[in-house]
């Protein structure tokens, strides 16, 4: 028998005697047979940061040639994660996981962002429960500590996919909960005042720059009189006497759309066309303007305007159900089967109510 055999059959195999020594043969580029008296098993070599690692697959003939070929392609192939870093590994989370399901990927994409500056250039299996919180507790120092909870979220389902990925064996944010962040969930109740809705009615144009007092008054308003949030109210368009939106933002699958319409009053009509502008950005100057006001703990946010339309509706007489449906929120049990009704001629009267209301505390 020639000392290297060619091996490219199960005969090929079969044929291969036991020579007084135990053999190693080459079969294909990183795919081996070891020969020894009693069997005959396929072995995988390959280099891992310059050292060969062996990886066994299983005998012969219960592992067949054709088997071990592919297990072996699968095993070379397969990605070194001993160098990877967690950049790599934020990146792979936002292209497979974010992107196609979020509906809201670039918000996302900016806490990424701070981890890759804070930790990416780092490798994925040097990150520690203590780094993790360190940058955690620092980000909260910084930016505040609902912030840092997003932020501690992220770094789980990161790291959780690293898991899933193989690339680590165990997460270092495993048991890290937001008590770290010093964050404390409160359910807001807060609605604005007739006061405050005639504070914001008085505001004008005193800043320059791009973001005008003006423009984003307008903004509030128009939250204020229709409902909604600051993502839909600059997503919608114009059709008759509706103002539509294609998708809104609850709290729904990426692949489900829940469209929505708000009647457009003479009130809401004459604030239109709406500024362009984020919800960021529009949080960050209305707490700048409460702050010069006065303001300091007990300051309303452009969302709490939804939530001020909703006590205006049912304090004037509309029906709690309409103004859920006007508001878009999903109804609960039996209802979310079987009642879709949009309920027209209701939900233009609350929006009509709305107005009225918010008319006569401007008076």
């Amino acid at each position: 028998m020639a000392n290297n055999p060619i091996i490219s059959s199960e005969k090929d195999i079969q044929a291969i005697r036991w020579v007084g020594k135990d053999q190693r043969i080459r079969i294909d580029h990183g795919l081996y047979l070891n020969i020894r008296p009693f069997s005959k098993t396929f072995l995988v070599r390959k280099m891992i940061n310059g050292k060969a690692q062996v990886i066994t697959l299983g005998k012969s003939p219960t592992l067949s040639l054709r088997e071990a070929r592919l297990r072996a392609a699968e095993y070379l192939i397969a990605k070194d994660v001993s160098n990877t870093t967690t950049q790599e590994l934020t990146s792979k989370y936002f292209e497979e996981i974010v992107e196609p399901k979020s509906k809201v990927p670039k918000q996302v994409l900016g806490y990424l962002n701070h981890i890759d500056d804070e930790i990416g250039n780092r490798k994925v299996i040097d990150i520690t429960t203590v780094i993790c919180v360190s940058f955690i507790q620092k980000y909260s120092r910084t930016r505040g500590e609902r912030s840092a909870d997003r932020l501690r979220s992220y770094l789980l389902q990161v790291f959780g996919y690293g898991v899933e990925l193989g690339w680590v064996k165990n997460s270092p944010m495993a048991g890290v909960t937001k008590r770290i962040t010093g964050y404390h969930p409160i359910e807001r109740k807060r609605i604005i005042t007739p006061d405050e809705i005639r504070m914001i009615w008085s505001w004008r144009n005193p800043e320059s720059g791009w973001q005008k007092t003006e423009d984003n008054v307008r903004v509030l308003k128009f939250l204020l009189l229709s409902g909604l949030r600051i993502s839909e109210a600059q997503q919608g368009y114009v059709d008759g006497d509706k103002f539509r939106i294609d998708d809104t933002k609850g709290k729904h699958a990426k692949h489900e759309k829940r469209p929505h319409w708000v009647f457009l009053t003479d009130s809401v009509r004459e604030l239109l066309p709406l500024p362009e502008c984020t919800a960021t950005n529009i949080q960050a100057w209305l707490k700048r303007r409460l702050i010069s006001k006065g303001y300091n703990d007990n300051r309303f946010t452009p969302h709490d305007c939804r939530r001020t339309f909703a006590t205006l509706a049912n304090s004037n007489g509309i029906d709690p159900f309409i103004v859920e449906r006007a508001l878009n929120h999903r109804m609960q049990g039996v209802m979310s089967i079987y009642n879709h009704a949009e309920y027209e001629a209701e939900r233009i009267e609350c929006a009509k109510t709305v107005e009225a209301a918010i008319l006569s505390i401007l008076k």
